[in-house]
This record gives C-alpha cells, structure tokens and sequence, in this order.
C-alpha cells in the first residue's frame, strides 16, 4: 500500500537517526579501545594500508604483490581476532551494530525495500491514525477498580462484581495471549462502566507485546476513512487499508458516529474483511444488541454475532460514583 510522504519522511530519519546511533557508538568504542590497546589501532592501520596497496597492485599488474597484501591482510585479520578475543570482546564489537543487520538500516536490499522499513512505515501509520489522547490516558489492568461494581446478588442471582470480576479476568488473559488468529470481542453495556478501560488496557499490553494496534473511537476513524475517500488530497493516506490490515483493531464507541450509507457500508467492510482474514477486532458499544440492529443492517449484526465472543456490562455508571465521591 502507499504511504504518506509524511510517513515515508519520518520513517526515512528514523532510519538515518539509526545509522548515526550505530556508526557513532562504533566511533567511540574503537577510540576507547585504540587508546586502552595502541597495538589494535596500528593494526588497524595497517589493514587499512594493505586495501590501499591492493588497489595499486592491481592497476600495476603485479600478482606476486598482491598475493603477498593478501597474505598480509589475512594476517593482520587474525591478529585483530587475536586481541578482541584476549579482551573477551567479540570479533564484530567495533563494528556497527545497526537495529537491522540485512540493510544495515538503509532502509533497502538489492533495491528492494526491506522488511525493517515497511515495519517502520506501518508502525508510524499506526501511531498516527491511533487516538493518541486515550492512549496516552492511565488506565490500566492494574487500576481498574472492581470496588464500583455492587456485591449484591441481581435478579440472575449473580453480583455485577462477580461478573465484572469475570470480564476483567477474560480481558487480561485476552491481551497476554492475543494474537492475529485471535477471537473477535464485542464489549457492551451502558456508558461508564469501564468498556473504554478495558479496551485501552487490552491495547497497550498487546503493543508491548508487539503487536501492531490501531485503537480509536469509530466516529473519529470513520471520519478520517471518509475524509480520505472523498478529498481531493493526493496524500496517499490510507486509514481503510491500515484498518483493514493492522494485528488487532479496536473500535470504542461504536454506534456513537452520524450514521450514513458510508458509515455503515464501511463498518461492513471492516467487520468482514477482518473476519475473513483471521484478524481479531475489539468493539465497544454502549447500546445493546436492538439498538445495534436498529443502526446498522441485518449482515452487520449477524457478522457479529456469528464470530465476535459477547462480554456483557453490567453495574453503575462509575463516573457518576467517582464524581459523588469528590
């Protein structure tokens, strides 16, 4: 897919920020060294000197010297090895040690983009199209709360505690173990009640692991996906295809953005597409299963429901709680 020159840009200079890092630190390794151990860096410099002489032998058209630079030069290779390894230093520790071994952060190999790169690219993107002011907000597995949640039995003769206790105890398994095979979630129930917690709990713990999340309310999303696909802009920004695409998606407050043919039709194609392809998405609503059927068509919901795993809230607003208790 493409990318924004924005993105390509970004990940170009982290790229060469890599480079610099790497080739720096090499730079003053091998000065430590040097001035610890003088013989390495005369070595040094005479490994130097034979590339140098090998040059001229050839453009003079004399074999013997260059068998016997080349003699040299084995020699003095082994002597390197010979110190580092007497040091307890690896043969390669004055090298470069770049974050990429293939293209030695270039970004490219034989001409062809490397993998490190379209990580890159597909990282930033991520990061970008993320709803960065919720990520950025504390909510944890750590400080979700199940004090909120009443201890007396309801009518099913089960605690909104113990059912919460329940969620929050499937959601934290969920986020260890996710992974791009991984089941579908739909999280529902009424506002407050810690849906949008949870989600961005599941979030973060699947970026550190690794995975690649776009995470964001559906209105805001949808929004960006139609900007897009009606501008005139020649960006090349894709959110779609990111959506479509990304190791876990999750979509909070579903049923909150203007309603349209595009929005549902786009809603369709991402729920599908995305079971489809194996790839786990997280929903948050805060309406219930009717409502869904009253917003969306029929295909939506049943998607849905055939293939998404049904956690159900239940409680009092915590907001509200909180908000008594100041």
């Amino acid at each position: 897919m493409g990318y924004a020159r924005e993105i390509q840009e970004q990940a170009r200079q982290t790229l060469s920020d890599r480079r610099a890092r790497a080739r720096e630190t090499a730079s003053l390794r091998r000065e430590e060294l040097y001035s610890k151990v003088p013989e390495l860096r005369e070595t040094d410099q005479l490994l130097a000197s034979t590339g140098i002489g090998a040059v001229r032998a050839v453009l003079a058209g004399a074999p013997e010297d260059i068998q016997k630079i080349k003699e040299q030069n084995l020699a003095l290779q082994r002597r390197r090895q010979e110190i580092l390894a007497g040091l307890d230093l690896a043969p390669d520790y004055l090298e470069p040690q770049y974050t990429c071994p293939a293209c030695q952060d270039e970004g490219y190999v034989n001409g062809k983009r490397c993998r490190c790169y379209d990580q890159l690219l597909k990282e930033i993107s991520y990061r970008k199209l993320n709803d960065i002011s919720s990520l950025s907000l504390q909510a944890s597995f750590d400080n979700f709360k199940l004090d909120y949640y009443s201890p007396v039995p309801d009518a099913s003769g089960t605690s909104p505690r113990k059912r919460m206790e329940e969620i929050y105890r499937y959601c934290v398994r969920y986020a260890q173990s996710v992974t791009p095979g991984s089941k579908s979630l739909l999280l529902s129930g009424p506002t407050g009640l810690g849906k949008t917690h949870l989600s961005l709990s599941i979030a973060k713990t699947a970026i550190q692991n690794g995975l690649g999340v776009i995470y964001g309310s559906a209105p805001d999303l949808l929004s960006q996906v139609e900007k897009e696909r009606f501008s005139r802009s020649e960006t090349g920004e894709d959110s779609l295809a990111l959506m479509l695409s990304c190791d876990l998606l999750i979509l909070d407050d579903l049923g909150a953005e203007f309603s349209t043919s595009f929005t549902v039709s786009c809603i369709y194609n991402i729920i599908n597409t995305r079971i489809n392809r194996g790839l786990p998405t997280i929903i948050s609503t805060n309406g219930s299963l009717s409502d869904l059927l009253k917003g969306y068509q029929d295909r939506v919901v049943s998607r849905i429901m055939g293939s998404y795993e049904v956690l159900r809230f239940c409680g009092n607003d915590i907001r509200q709680q909180m908000a008594m208790q100041r």
